[in-house]
């Protein structure tokens, strides 16, 4: 097996772990703490249900900056984003798509950071793995567009 592909399943064997640990703390104890799961689906949900562009919502009562939701919106979008890179990679299927794909995701990460200031809350083993994870499966197709350009 070659360093990329160890490196590529490695990565996403330390992706699949982190939503079974800690991604976020809080030191007030309002939210609490959540799991990795926990803070995809409710970034998912949330952003479904709670927009600024229903009359009836929460965000629009509160009036909570239209940033705060667009980040959660993104936030929410990364782990469908980054499910179809690695289908797209596994696949080799559009090579280009792929790699405009790992420049948005990698662009789409501190939006959780966002999140993270907005509710008080934050990261912790979970979401530092999440993220190593995906530098990880990005990492191999580096060393390649960089060797494809010497």
């Amino acid at each position: 097996m070659s360093v990329n592909k160890a490196l590529y399943n490695v990565g996403l064997v330390i992706y699949v772990l982190s939503f079974f640990l800690v991604a976020t703390g809080d030191s007030r104890g309002v939210i609490g703490r959540m799991t990795g799961y926990e803070c995809a689906y409710l970034a998912v949900e949330s952003s479904l249900t709670d927009n600024p562009f229903s009359p009836n919502s929460a965000v629009a009562a509160t009036s909570a900056p239209l940033f705060v939701y667009f980040s959660i919106l993104i936030s929410g979008l990364i782990n469908p984003v980054f499910l179809i890179y690695v289908t797209l990679v596994s696949l080799k299927r559009a090579p280009r798509t792929a790699r405009a794909l790992k420049f948005v995701l990698l662009s789409m990460i501190p939006f959780c950071w966002v999140i993270f200031y907005a509710l008080e809350v934050y990261p912790r083993e979970g979401h530092v793995l999440w993220v190593i994870g995906m530098l990880l499966v990005f990492l191999p197709s580096w060393k390649q567009v960089s060797q494809q350009t010497v």
